[in-house]
């Protein structure tokens, strides 16, 4: 279940993930938030991507190893462990099929949160800051 908290200027999506922590995303002012059956997808009306966010809860705590063997990326290519927010994991752009994309698989004790940003072209500087000011801005809540 997810609730929504509409803070000044912010966006805040409370999403909890059964038998793990919660977790809070500000999403800034103008974004559009829409909720799927399992995913909670955010768009800028007057921007060309979607940011979409899953979570999920893993049956024990998750390690940087579980983690790069959920990514879609082959072994061959580096992946930095990196810290997002509250969640560590991995993050990874690639083109595919006129489609850019920026991917996130990210984890905090059980909870595992997938992050995909989709774009038909690929990101300028100031949506590569604002998109990881997103993802950045994560954060548990261990109520």
């Amino acid at each position: 279940m997810i609730k929504l908290l509409l803070l000044t200027m912010l966006l805040t999506v409370w999403a909890p993930a059964q038998g793990a922590p919660a977790f809070g995303i500000e999403v800034e002012d103008g974004w559009v938030q829409e909720e799927m059956e399992e995913m909670t997808i955010f768009y800028h009306p007057n921007g060309d991507g979607v940011l979409t966010i899953q979570s999920i809860s893993a049956p024990r705590v998750v390690d940087k190893e579980v983690m790069r063997n959920l990514t879609n990326v082959n072994w061959s290519t580096p992946l930095a462990w990196q810290d997002w927010g509250g969640f560590s994991g991995y993050q990874y752009d690639y083109s595919e099929r006129g489609s850019f994309f920026r991917q996130w698989w990210l984890a905090n004790q059980r909870t595992i949160i997938f992050v995909v940003y989709e774009s038909s072209v690929e990101l300028q500087e100031t949506d590569i800051d604002e998109i990881d000011r997103i993802v950045n801005s994560m954060t548990v809540n261990e109520s």
